[in-house]
């Protein structure tokens, strides 16, 4: 990402739903010439086929029925910054001829006009349907495929990036905690066995979804086993859950909580960060455990 950001290249990113593609070319963006200007997200699987073409590249006033106004597209509003198509795979066979004449010439003509428009931007699009298969169905345009492919990434799914989900767990706590104004500081080692358990197949928009939810139900301040939904609950935890969990379980937050921190501070000579490990949490939650029970290091 530290290279294809601040070129041109066109950036196609495939992944599965909730991966975060669109957090991915943000950042993209955030990387490139054009970080001070436009980012325009566009789900390209909720436009209507038949106003795809006046979304995209505007249109005329009176140039269809409801046409009250000149209107400016897409492409025309991210002039001179990014456009993020995503789910890429859901335009029309029409539109993608389009679209590709708009990314090949860098110009486009609004609907019922008769003057092309230049327009400099940058395309990063997204998609979590194999392409490849859709261009041998003929669903896809080859042509299209590879002017948007300059460069590839692929967000990987979360069960695939089990090392990530409590930090991105306690991410989506902290932000949950503002809008609620609550001061859950973290998971109960329970919660955080389930959660490496878990396959997550809505990815990290589930993972999301759960901490928004479990924040809400939480009691305490950390979040427990019944503040989960039941398709995380429905499981069967064990300590050892295969090759895509978190480091093994070497001590339990269960059972005197306090004197178990203390031990594992002096087993790893006050190394925090060797601490956590030990403890199988994280150092945020760690140094929220110190805050709490007074301990002073």
């Amino acid at each position: 990402m530290n290279l294809v950001g601040p070129t041109d290249f066109s950036v196609l990113i495939e992944g599965q739903s909730g991966t975060g593609k669109e957090v991915l070319a943000k950042r993209i963006h955030l990387k490139s010439n054009r970080k001070d200007k436009t980012f325009l997200a566009v789900d390209c699987g909720a436009i209507p086929k038949d106003l795809a073409s006046s979304e995209f590249f505007g249109h005329k006033k009176g140039s269809f029925t409801g046409a009250i106004t000149d209107k400016i597209g897409y492409f025309e509003a991210a002039n001179g910054g990014t456009i993020f198509l995503d789910e890429i795979g859901n335009l029309s066979y029409e539109h993608q001829i389009q679209l590709l004449r708009a990314i090949q010439e860098r110009k486009i003509k609004p609907v019922g006009g008769n003057v092309d428009i230049a327009v400099d931007i940058r395309i990063i699009a997204a998609t979590n349907e194999n392409l490849k298969e859709a261009i041998a169905n003929g669903d896809f345009r080859e042509d299209l495929y590879h002017r948007l492919n300059e460069f590839s990434i692929i967000s990987p799914s979360l069960k695939d990036r089990a090392d990530d989900i409590i930090l991105f767990a306690e991410f989506f706590l902290d932000k949950v905690n503002t809008q609620l104004n609550k001061n859950v500081i973290g998971f109960a080692p329970e919660v955080i066995q389930l959660f490496y358990k878990y396959d997550w197949p809505g990815n990290l928009r589930e993972l999301q979804n759960v901490i928004k939810k479990a924040t809400l139900l939480a009691q305490d301040n950390i979040i427990k086993v019944i503040d989960l939904p039941l398709e995380i609950t429905n499981q069967t935890v064990g300590l050892n859950m295969g090759t895509t969990v978190a480091p093994k379980v070497s001590y339990s937050l269960k059972d005197n909580e306090k004197e178990q921190i203390l031990q594992a501070l002096r087993e790893t000579d006050n190394n925090k960060t060797k601490a956590a490990e030990l403890l199988n949490i994280t150092r945020k939650t760690l140094y929220n455990k110190l805050k709490e029970y007074g301990i002073d290091l």
